[in-house]
C-alpha cells in the first residue's frame, strides 16, 4: 500500500500521473436550493459570548457555554412566538420565546441531553438594539421558510 502511493507520488511529480476530477454540471443544469438559517455565537460581549444561536425551517436553538453545558434549549419555530425586546434585570435586554398554544414545547436540557419540556425560554442580549436585530432574523427565517414549502 505504502509503496504503490509512493510510486504514484514520484509519478505525480513528474507530471506522469494525472488525477482527473468529474466533469462540472452545466450552468442551469441543476438547481441547488439553499435552505434558510442562521449561526452565530455572541448575544454581545463578556459573558454574552457563550451563548450560540442557530435557526433553521424547524428549529431555532439556543446553546449555552461551551458544547451547550451551561444549557440547551430547542424550539420548533412554528410553535413558539417571542415578545419582542424586552428590558432585563442587568440593563442588557431580553427576547421571551413561549410556545403559542400554552403546550410545553420547548426542548431544554445541557449538553446533548434535552429531556425537560418548557412552555417559555428567555435568551440574555447585551443591548437592547442585539436583541431587536435577533427577532427579526428569526421573523426573516421564518418568512423565507413560508414561501420555501
Amino acid at each position: 500500500m505504502h509503496r504503490r502511493l509512493l510510486v504514484c507520488l514520484a509519478l505525480a511529480l513528474t507530471g506522469a500521473c494525472a488525477v482527473t476530477a468529474a466533469p462540472a454540471p452545466e450552468f442551469g443544469a441543476a438547481e441547488v436550493q439553499v435552505r434558510p438559517g442562521f449561526e452565530e455565537w455572541g448575544t454581545g460581549d463578556g459573558g454574552y459570548a457563550y451563548h450560540r444561536l442557530t435557526g433553521t425551517c424547524e428549529t431555532l436553538t439556543h446553546a449555552h457555554g461551551r458544547n451547550a453545558a451551561w444549557g440547551l434549549w430547542r424550539m420548533p419555530v412554528w410553535k413558539v412566538t417571542d415578545s419582542g425586546p424586552e428590558e432585563a434585570e442587568n440593563g442588557g435586554a431580553q427576547l421571551r420565546f413561549a410556545c403559542a398554544d400554552g403546550s410545553a414545547c420547548i426542548e431544554a436540557g445541557a449538553l446533548d441531553d434535552t429531556p425537560d419540556r418548557v412552555t417559555e425560554h428567555v435568551i440574555p442580549f447585551e443591548t437592547m438594539d442585539r436583541a431587536r436585530t435577533f427577532s427579526a432574523r428569526v421573523a426573516g427565517v421564518k418568512a423565507a421558510c413560508a414561501r420555501t414549502y
